[in-house]
């Protein structure tokens, strides 16, 4: 399996917008109100024609352009990296689509259906990139995901959201969850990096996002954030690069940078600014956990609704099926469960049950596989591009990603799994191929 080591300098600029935008949309705010959006400036919001985002307009366009042969030969050849996890998501979207065209609003679960395809492609690409320019990828990722949050914080301070007198973030999993997985990616780059200026920038943005994911009022954001700085402990701490000049550097950055973060961590247990900022994380938390019964028990209400739907209808009702479905069944008719009030945004909030009650029985199977063969490449991945510390970034990875798909309905159709799949795949397949000497031709043009 061979990819070519050369990009063109157009083909970089294409894929340089395609990630920094897909960095940017996922931490964008979400106004809390039809009034507020209409406030929020043209870049506070997501770019794009329809429900087709700037991204995906670019990344079509590097397809049209570079992208044709390449992405034809890799889905021919057996010994590419996840390619069997892609046909499985081709075959996901194609049976949940095909069952979505019984369902009301059938135009809008095409579009489902075409951007689980669009992510199947985007997760080759991704590898491929990585594999010609190494760390320039995922410093696109944060560094978007950083303008994204920089947007979000601008925002929520100009149109605030303050519950029961706290303010928190504008929009809570979809913001909170992509700022507590880029914790991880900075990591990953730290550690993965060979100049100074990457390992600082990974410093600086896992201390922003931090801060910013703290106050997202999402749970799984906190749980992502709090993996993500035992990641970063360890990182600091006891991870070695397998490269020898990489571990030299990285014994002189933690010389320096360890007594400087414990000093400055030190002061900062004194501020009056910290402890105030700890106070309101503090009462944000609270308030979470006094409010958690009632979404515990919603959340369980849609396992129930699903499972009724899957007994009536085994071979799935379609995406946007799911709104009358769940309003048929008796957990819904007994109050128990939320109210369901548009048929376009209707979803039982994990990614799951959405494809089972879109999919029926067969979807079920097959996301539940697809979730499994995610985790085995990014585990392959990072333990070919890290050896032990690796494993260790996936075991503090793997539960966030479960966690993701237990409680949100975007794990697939985002771009939050695919892409740092396609990270960890591509730095472990150059260091695979930097092992062997002579270093095998990668050369899939």
């Amino acid at each position: 399996m061979i990819i070519s080591l050369r990009a063109s300098a157009t083909e970089r600029v294409f894929m340089v917008l395609t990630l920094l935008y897909a960095g940017v949309m996922p931490c964008l705010p979400v106004p809390h109100s039809n009034e507020v959006a209409m406030l929020y400036p043209w870049w506070g919001k997501p770019i794009g024609i329809g429900n087709v985002y700037l991204h995906e307009i670019v990344f079509l366009a590097w397809i049209a352009l570079y992208g044709r042969n390449f992405l034809v030969r890799v889905l021919l050849n057996p010994g590419f990296p996840a390619r069997k996890t892609a046909i499985l998501l081709v075959v996901l979207a194609i049976w949940c689509g095909l069952v979505s065209l019984t369902a009301p609003l059938f135009m809008l679960d095409i579009g489902r259906t075409l951007r689980l395809l669009v992510n199947c492609l985007m997760l080759f690409a991704v590898v491929r990139w990585t594999v010609q320019s190494n760390n320039l990828p995922i410093v696109t990722l944060i560094f978007g995901s950083l303008i994204g949050t920089m947007i979000n914080v601008y925002l929520s301070l100009s149109y605030p959201l303050v519950v029961h007198e706290m303010f928190r973030m504008s929009g809570q999993n979809t913001p909170g969850v992509m700022m507590g997985i880029a914790v991880h990616l900075t990591a990953w780059l730290f550690l993965h990096a060979d100049r100074f200026s990457h390992r600082m920038f990974a410093l600086i943005a896992a201390v922003f996002f931090s801060v910013t994911c703290a106050f997202s009022y999402s749970r799984i954001g906190w749980f992502a954030l709090g993996t993500g700085l035992i990641v970063w402990a360890y990182a600091l701490l006891f991870a070695t690069s397998l490269n020898l000049p990489h571990i030299r550097s990285l014994r002189k950055f933690r010389l320096y940078l360890v007594p400087a973060i414990v000093f400055l961590l030190a002061i900062a247990t004194v501020s009056p600014v910290t402890q105030s900022g700890l106070e309101k994380l503090y009462s944000l938390i609270e308030l979470k956990i006094s409010q958690q019964g009632s979404s515990n028990s919603v959340r369980w209400a849609y396992v129930v609704g699903s499972s009724e739907i899957l007994q009536e209808n085994p071979f799935g009702v379609g995406y946007s099926g799911f709104y009358d479905a769940m309003r048929g069944t008796e957990i819904y008719r007994s109050g128990k469960a939320a109210d369901e009030e548009s048929i376009e945004d209707a979803n039982p909030h994990a990614t799951f049950l959405w494809y089972a009650t879109a999919g029926g029985v067969p979807g079920l199977f097959l996301n539940v596989i697809l979730f499994i063969m995610f985790m085995n490449n990014i585990k392959s991945g990072l333990r070919s591009a890290f050896s032990k510390p690796g494993r260790v970034f996936f075991i503090l990875l793997a539960p966030v990603y479960l966690l993701i798909a237990s409680s949100v309905p975007y794990l697939f159709n985002s771009l939050v799994l695919v892409v740092p799949t396609a990270f960890a795949l591509g730095w472990g397949l150059r260091a695979r191929a930097q092992s062997q000497s002579p270093p095998p031709a990668l050369a899939l043009k």
